[in-house]
């Protein structure tokens, strides 16, 4: 039940209000269900179109340069 609350669009709203973007925002914008006051305080949709996403060969290397480096850096052991 609280997987089924967590995508029902009541569940989806409550990520909104945290400021997380949620899996159905754009089904709930385009049906309407977003209300305008948690909308208003969204940043604006520009902000969306300059995000950027390291790609999978990027996360790659950025976890082997974790893993490798994370003792020394940390001081914790990492496997």
């Amino acid at each position: 039940l609280w997987m089924e609350y967590l995508y029902s669009d009541e569940g989806q709203i409550g990520w909104l209000k945290g400021y997380c973007h949620p899996i159905r925002f754009n089904d709930l914008a385009k049906n309407g269900k977003i209300p305008a006051d948690v909308l208003a305080k969204l940043p604006p949709a520009e902000s969306y179109a300059a995000a950027v996403f390291p790609t999978l060969d990027e996360q790659g290397k950025a976890k082997e340069a974790i893993s490798k480096n994370w003792d020394a850096v940390v001081g914790a052991n990492v496997k």
